[in-house]
């Protein structure tokens, strides 16, 4: 992927759009054969791995943070 800017949705090999993540990863594994990665505290999946560990990274903090507000 070059310098264009991806469209929220798009398939990467298609370029159909999807109205939720959930559906493109759905088409990309159904369509394409693309291997999923899923999240193994909450089952949410992901089509790359930088995304799973962002999706972890940020559930981590927003963890940290409700434990902060609770004192």
């Amino acid at each position: 992927m070059g310098l264009l800017h991806r469209e929220k949705n798009e398939c990467e090999d298609c370029h159909t759009r999807f109205s939720s993540y959930e559906e493109l990863v759905h088409h990309a594994h159904d369509a394409h054969k693309h291997h999923i990665i899923k999240c193994s505290d909450c089952g949410k999946l992901f089509l790359h791995e930088k995304d799973r560990l962002h999706h972890v990274k940020e559930e981590r903090e927003r963890k940290a943070d409700i434990r902060r507000h609770k004192f």
